[in-house]
């Protein structure tokens, strides 16, 4: 039985070419044809040119004649018409966002301590994010410096014996590099508050001067004068849960009294502390309480004034080092 070979094409019934067809067709060239010219081989495309393929579509039959296609540039398909398959086009690279310069980084830390200018009778412990931070905290007690991580957290009051419920729970912010004094007063409206106290400005300090200010933490509605032994006005109406500004002071010792508020304008505060002002005259009120303090050069100072004249825990006077 002979094999079926359907690749096989049917051999032509005339072998001699018609010229007179060639000569009457008008798209048959005049030119003379030979045998050879029935074995025509395509020449292959050069690589600088893309090859026009018709019924290259994906019905057409599977016949180059011979046709060596080039090879398609790095980044893309060759287009010729008919091909149905699609380029896709590159996708540009998106560029990488900075980071954030104003996220804080873990490694940044402030400093807070605690004070108790409440005018309890007992002991308090101190937590901040449930962490312990101070414990068996009496009045006119202030603690230690402790690192804090910048950011918002949360302070809570609880008495050191007995029930320790919680007495105060308040969120602050805090700063990086910065100094933070945490006052617990007396509320106004009964019960207890939280004063935050930063330390900030007054860093610009030569080899002659320290800084000075006054807190007011001592009770509701009181209001105070800070004089010098010279009867000069160092800070005045100093109200509750006020802190004054800092004031450059020449390094040295110092005698302040403390005074009820002054209802004379014409008494003007001295802009800078200098030791050796004298002035002659007598205090507007009588002092309530004096005070020494030492300003050492390139040092910034505190005094809290504290507690009242009704209590077990009497009015008075706590400087400390910032």
């Amino acid at each position: 039985m002979a094999a079926n070979n359907s690749n096989q094409r049917p051999a032509p019934q005339n072998s001699t070419p018609d010229m007179t067809a060639a000569q009457t067709n008008g798209n048959i060239s005049t030119t003379h044809l030979s045998d050879i010219d029935y074995g025509i081989t395509t020449p292959a495309a050069a690589d600088e040119t893309v090859p026009t393929c018709s019924g290259n579509g994906e019905n057409a039959q599977n016949n180059d004649y011979g046709i060596s296609l080039p090879i398609a540039p790095e980044g893309g398909i060759p287009a010729y018409p008919g091909n149905t398959t699609p380029t896709f086009p590159t996708f540009p690279v998106f560029p990488s966002f900075p980071s954030c310069p104003s996220c804080p980084s873990p490694a940044n830390y402030g400093q807070v301590r605690f004070l108790n200018a409440a005018t309890n009778n007992y002991t308090i412990n101190i937590t901040v994010d449930n962490t312990s931070y101070a414990s068996n905290v009496g009045f006119g007690t202030i603690t230690n410096y402790s690192r804090i991580s910048d950011g918002f957290h949360t302070i809570t009051v609880r008495r050191s014996t007995g029930m320790r419920a919680v007495l105060l729970q308040q969120t602050f912010p805090f700063s990086a590099n910065e100094k933070y004094t945490m006052v617990l007063v007396d509320s106004a409206q009964g019960g207890l508050n939280m004063v935050q106290v930063a330390s900030t400005s007054c860093n610009t300090l030569n080899a002659n001067t320290g800084c000075y200010r006054v807190a007011n933490m001592a009770y509701s509605g009181s209001s105070f004068d800070v004089m010098l032994y010279s009867h000069d006005a160092v800070f005045r109406n100093i109200g509750f849960q006020e802190v004054t500004a800092y004031k450059q002071a020449m390094a040295g010792s110092y005698q302040f009294y403390i005074t009820n508020s002054s209802n004379f304008t014409v008494i003007r505060e001295l802009p800078v502390l200098v030791i050796g002002a004298v002035t002659t005259g007598s205090f507007s009120n009588e002092p309530l309480v004096s005070y020494q303090i030492d300003i050492c050069a390139r040092s910034k100072y505190t005094s809290y004034l504290i507690g009242n004249s009704w209590s077990n825990n009497n009015f008075r006077v706590l400087t400390v080092e910032d």
